[in-house]
């Protein structure tokens, strides 16, 4: 989880720990098949990189790639750990490149940490301007039915090792907004907020910023979106988006079969 400030300074040291359970290597088979439609020796941005853990395993195939993240104490703990790839603190909102990049990840539902619908329209057209021409866009979102499922109007405590975190979540339906609490240790509350969007209005922002969408599937199975998706992954491209569809068809494919 990723905000638009560092409230998260106060449990980044604990935050790899806390998400252990992540399935990152879902997220690393996508958008290493994605790749494969890239030109050899392509540029890539991990966009919102937190401690860099998807960054460290792209970058062990070769990439040339890079993170940004707004939490400077978020990339502090990625280099704690290992070396870090290089990275910098940047807010999605103003992404300090210009046309340098192949390639854009931006996953684990930092899109949603996007509260207002004005930054949300700003981000992407930062993403836009950061991609070369026929570059690609891959992020993702959570889903009303992920809130209603596992967080909102929720209290519960976690214990995994030696850590014991509290976690408190409210869902406004009617903004979006989830709010939840968290507390590590009996320490001080962090307070992060996500906002899940219309699929309309991130569509609306996507294309706005002269991107398009050629690909919005489920995340856990890429088959078509149902009422009971709680994540959805998107392929956006800065080009001819009819070459690309068809192109990434046959990758949809393979893709589906590595999910079963």
């Amino acid at each position: 989880m990723k905000v638009s400030i560092d409230s998260l300074a106060e449990i980044a040291r604990y935050y790899d720990d806390l998400m252990s359970h992540v399935n990152y290597d879902r997220w690393f088979t996508v958008a290493v098949e994605i790749a494969a439609l890239l030109p050899r020796g392509f540029c890539h941005l991990d966009a919102a990189c937190g401690t860099c853990a998807l960054l460290r395993k792209l970058r062990g195939l070769g990439w040339r790639s890079m993170g940004l993240d707004l939490s400077l104490a978020m990339l502090r703990e990625g280099f704690r750990h290992a070396p870090a790839p290089t990275v910098f603190v940047a807010d999605l909102r103003a992404v300090p490149v210009v046309s340098q990049f192949h390639y854009i990840t931006c996953l684990f539902d930092s899109i949603n940490f996007l509260t207002e619908t004005a930054d949300l329209r700003l981000a992407f057209r930062e993403l836009a301007r950061a991609l070369r021409p026929d570059g690609i866009l891959y992020f993702d979102v959570v889903t009303e039915r992920m809130i209603l499922d596992h967080f909102a109007g929720r209290r519960w405590t976690e214990r995994s090792g030696k850590l014991t975190t509290t976690w408190e979540s409210k869902f406004c339906r009617e903004s979006g907004i989830i709010e939840t609490r968290i507390s590590v240790k009996n320490g001080p509350e962090s307070v992060v907020r996500e906002r899940v969007y219309p699929l309309s209005v991130i569509a609306e922002a996507v294309e706005a910023a002269g991107l398009h969408v050629v690909q919005a599937v489920d995340a856990e199975t890429w088959q078509p979106i149902r009422r009971k998706t709680t994540r959805i992954d998107y392929v956006a491209v800065k080009g001819n988006p009819e070459l690309f569809r068809e192109r990434l068809a046959a990758k949809a494919e393979r893709i589906r079969d590595l999910m079963q």
